[in-house]
């Protein structure tokens, strides 16, 4: 006989502890596969399909597109790990969802009220963006047009300066 003795208790707990192990495996797995979806859908746009009447994709439909309930990450075992993670990246698609509504053709009020107010939103950023973008180009020029104005009072009271130390003078004629 072997000097291990056969222990039920032990190989049972081992059993659960695999078992955990993988049931979490398989659930990241679904969120990556998830948020390659999603990467994919937002590239070709057919996200927008995907949300409706929707403005954003929220954590809650995110999850169960993967395959897992609505509230799996506000459990004790990914809410501190997994959650944020999924969070930044609904974020990251949420602002280029709002990019993409932008640059749609006008969706009518009636049908989809939210989507009509979120795309107003997004070009109002985008203009705002533009506005500001503009407006520190327009200063760098302003900048550097004063400096010109600068270094060109700076030449011509050297040029006055290099004719008073040369006595030299320029008498005008005068034409009849």
């Amino acid at each position: 006989m072997t000097s291990q003795s056969f222990n039920p208790k032990t190989k049972a707990l081992d059993g659960l502890r695999n078992a955990a192990s993988s049931r979490t495996e398989e659930a990241l797995r679904k969120i990556h596969s998830g948020m390659t979806l999603i990467e994919e859908e937002l590239q070709t746009g057919q996200l927008w399909q995907r949300l409706g009447d929707k403005a954003e994709l929220e954590q809650g439909d995110f999850m169960i597109l993967c395959g897992l309930g609505w509230n799996f990450l506000n459990g004790s075992k990914h809410k501190e790990t997994t959650k944020p993670d999924v969070l930044d990246f609904l974020a990251r698609v949420n602002r280029a969802l709002r990019m993409q509504l932008a640059d749609l053709p006008d969706i009518k009020t009636g049908s989809f009220p939210t989507k009509a107010f979120v795309q107003l939103q997004a070009r109002y950023e985008r203009l705002k963006a533009e506005r500001d973008g503009l407006r520190d180009y327009l200063d760098r020029v302003l900048t550097r047009t004063h400096e010109w104005h600068l270094e060109r009072l700076q030449a011509l009271r050297m040029v006055r300066e290099l004719k008073e130390a040369a006595g030299v003078s320029v008498v005008h004629l005068h034409r009849r």
